[in-house]
This record gives C-alpha cells, sequence and structure tokens, in this order.
C-alpha cells in the first residue's frame, strides 16, 4: 500500500479559503467524481449559498482550486530552477520540486490536472483555460531549459518532449508507488536522458573537429 501526504484543513475566518482549502483536500486525494459538493461544504463548514456566491458551481470551486494550485507549483519549482547549479540540474530541478510541491504544499493522489482532464469531459471555458496553461507550463518550462544545455534545434525538442513523457509517467506511478518512490525513480531516467543526449552531442562536436582536421 503506498502511502500519500495528505493536507491538514486550515482553520480559517475566510469562507474562500476553507473551500479551497476543502476542494485540495478531497477533489484532488480522494477525487473530483469521487467527491460530491455536500463533503466539501461540512469541511469547510460552508452553506451552498456561499460556494454559489463565491463559485458560482462545483466546476467553479475546481476551476479555482486548479488555478491556486497551478500558481504555487509555477512558484516552486521555479525557485528550484534558480537554486540550481548549472544547466543540467536546472534541467532536473522539476524533480526537487515535486518533493518539496507534495511535501510543504499542495499534495495530490496523482495529477490534480490530468485527473480533472479524465474525470471531466464537458467542461467550461474557464477549467479548459486552466488545463491548458499546466500543460503550457510543463511543456515550455522544459523546452526552455532544455535549450539551455546547447544541443542544436533538433536534438533539444526530441530530449524536451522525453522529459515531458518521464515527468508525465512519473504521475501516474504516483498511483501505484509511494510517491517519493516514484519521483527518485523518474529523476534518475530523466538524468540517463539528459546525459545520453549531452554525451551523444560531444560526440558531434568531436567527429566535426576530426572532419575539420
Amino acid at each position: 500500500m503506498s502511502t500519500r501526504p495528505v493536507r491538514p484543513r486550515r482553520a480559517s475566518s475566510n469562507v474562500v479559503e476553507r473551500l479551497l482549502d476543502a476542494a485540495d483536500t478531497y477533489f484532488f486525494i480522494e477525487g473530483v467524481l469521487a467527491t460530491p459538493i455536500d463533503v466539501i461544504l461540512r469541511a469547510a463548514e460552508a452553506s451552498p449559498p456561499s460556494l454559489y456566491k463565491h463559485f458560482g458551481s462545483k466546476d467553479g470551486l475546481i476551476t479555482a482550486a486548479l488555478r491556486r494550485r497551478l500558481a504555487v507549483w509555477d512558484a516552486v519549482w521555479a525557485a528550484e530552477i534558480a537554486a540550481s547549479d548549472g544547466p543540467l540540474e536546472r534541467v532536473l530541478a522539476v524533480y526537487p520540486a515535486m518533493r518539496r510541491y507534495q511535501r510543504h504544499h499542495l499534495p495530490e493522489k496523482w495529477c490534480a490536472f490530468s485527473g480533472t482532464r479524465a474525470a471531466i469531459a464537458v467542461r467550461s471555458e474557464a477549467l479548459q483555460a486552466v488545463l491548458d496553461e499546466e500543460t503550457a507550463l510543463l511543456r515550455n518550462r522544459h523546452g526552455e531549459l532544455v535549450a539551455e544545455l546547447g544541443l542544436g534545434e533538433a536534438a533539444s525538442k526530441r530530449l524536451a518532449r522525453q522529459l515531458v513523457v518521464v515527468y508525465n509517467g512519473q504521475l501516474a506511478q504516483m498511483l501505484r508507488d509511494p510517491y517519493e518512490e516514484a519521483i527518485e525513480e523518474s529523476e534518475a531516467t530523466a538524468r540517463t536522458l539528459v546525459s545520453m543526449a549531452l554525451a551523444q552531442r560531444t560526440d558531434e562536436r568531436t567527429a566535426e573537429r576530426s572532419a575539420e582536421g
């Protein structure tokens, strides 16, 4: 049985924060479809009118919780990148960021965004927008960081796509294994891919110099 962190429910006098915290505790750990709205209301000690006043619907609450979650994840990942030493470690900073995010910020059973995509087929424009923003962050940031390695355009695009696949595989593996193991194994896989790409680029440059000589 895998162990998963559960974010403590925080006492707050602000009903909006209580509803968002309850959404994080239940929607993204127990499941969006598995959690009826009355469970959220009881956990938040909120009334139906307060939910509809501030969020409009369950869909609106899910959207707001995901948007807050995306802002936190973006900040945690960016901080790990800034603290990393050199281009290679910046590429891999997503993994220590994920550890910190799970331990100290907003834990999840697996990917809250992928889980929501799978659970809700018909989405509001606002919900679709935040899901698309998370996808763009994942792909674009990997692409930008890989570009710093100096592999060349084609190799950089290929490696960035591979690293996104590894990252997504980590999230799926969190459904099967303790999240610490899933992150560790995915980080090792990503490091191997980056090292192989760098080694191949070194070999290519060596061959180019030999040909020129």
